[in-house]
């Protein structure tokens, strides 16, 4: 088979030809074991047979239509969504990507607010592009170290139009601010109109074992952004916003239209995503698994202490964080030859696996680190 895709990132050369639950098969029928949910997309596991249903189903009625109409996948999603955040008597507008919402997010809070700083917590991943594009050439975008208590008292809050909130990922390397210092952030922006914006694309629909990982602080946002796991790795997003946002939306309205907007598909997608969630009370098994692999690494780090530096975890969002001496590279590439897929970066090792993952396959992986790393010559 030639290769002729760009190379913006760098896979393997395997082929993958099918996936079920958490598992993914290559061409030579070796099974993988999915710790990364497909690039934290699928939070139910693979190919599930009722959202394959429900898509067929869609497909039938309606998969796309445009400015003139209005439909009902879309109006019961957005009630549903508003309902699950808290947003009584708020509004949704659906798209493809997270990038998407999260840049309309930004856009909104500019236009509202008239200002065009944006704030930002220290490898935050805002988005691929537009706005929230971590680049040096984005002057409008600053950053504050986690849990810099005192820096927040040099900022002007006044001069922000948002400060975007992603409460977990952290660029990939899962850290998880203190409740202080972003019930302060909250305090300080709510005092000087600048939008609370939560960046939910990572993060929601079970992953840290609540809907949305904002949920863990005692805050109200004035935006909710999702994406990934709402369409369970169908290209569906959200940007949901509260009343009072909405309002003032009304009396200054702006344009922003494009090809797949509230598209009937997507939504319901995102619809039976969350009747699944429900139907099956993964957000409790999210905490109840996310707890027996917190233990499982910990007993890596008690019996490693020289070669791991930290665990890190919520819910079904976790992370190994190994010393620096430690090639962490060689061992993902390592794991993957085993048949394990994980997410790696900055020496981190990265699991967010879908909410249905085994105990047996966790354990797959804990005594495949367990044996990598006793077997690890440090790199000088």
């Amino acid at each position: 088979m030639r290769n002729s895709i760009l190379p913006f990132y760098q896979p393997t050369q395997k082929v993958v030809v099918s996936s079920a639950d958490c598992y993914q098969y290559d061409e030579e029928d070796k099974q993988y074991i999915d710790f990364d949910s497909g690039v934290w997309c699928a939070n139910l596991g693979h190919s599930h047979p009722d959202l394959i249903q429900t898509i067929e189903h869609q497909m039938k009625i309606s998969f796309h239509h445009g400015y003139k109409f209005r439909n009902y996948a879309a109006e019961q999603l957005s009630e549903k969504l508003l309902n699950l955040i808290g947003f009584k008597e708020g509004k949704s507008v659906f798209l493809s990507s997270g990038s998407e919402a999260v840049n309309l997010s930004i856009t909104l809070a500019k236009h509202l607010t008239g200002r065009k700083k944006i704030l930002k917590i220290d490898k935050s991943y805002l988005s691929a592009f537009g706005h929230g594009q971590i680049s040096e050439q984005n002057e409008d975008l600053f950053t504050i170290a986690i849990n810099d208590i005192q820096a927040i008292e040099h900022i002007d809050f006044s001069q922000m139009a948002a400060f975007v909130f992603e409460p977990g990922t952290s660029f990939g390397l899962v850290h998880f601010p203190a409740a202080e210092f972003v019930d302060l952030i909250a305090q300080k922006a709510k005092a000087a109109n600048c939008r609370f914006i939560c960046d939910e694309v990572t993060s929601g629909f079970g992953r840290t074992g609540k809907w949305f990982g904002h949920q863990h602080y005692q805050i109200q946002p004035d935006m909710v952004v999702c994406g990934k796991a709402l369409g369970n790795g169908y290209p569906v997003s959200a940007l949901c916003v509260n009343a009072q946002t909405a309002m003032e939306f009304e009396l200054a309205p702006f344009r922003y239209a494009q090809s797949h907007q509230n598209d009937p598909l997507g939504c319901a997608a995102g619809l039976e995503v969350i009747r699944i969630i429900e139907a099956n009370n993964l957000l409790n098994q999210s905490v109840k698994t996310g707890l027996y692999f917190y233990h499982k690494l910990q007993t890596i780090k008690e019996k490693h202490p020289n070669k791991v530096k930290e665990i890190r975890a919520r819910g079904l969002m976790l992370a190994l964080e190994l010393s620096d001496f430690i090639d962490g590279d060689l061992i993902n590439n390592q794991l993957f030859e085993q048949g394990l897929i994980i997410g790696f970066k900055m020496n981190v090792l990265r699991f967010m696996p879908p909410l249905t993952i085994k105990l047996t396959d966790i354990d797959r992986l804990v005594d495949a680190i367990d044996q990598l790393l006793s077997e690890h010559v440090p790199t000088n």
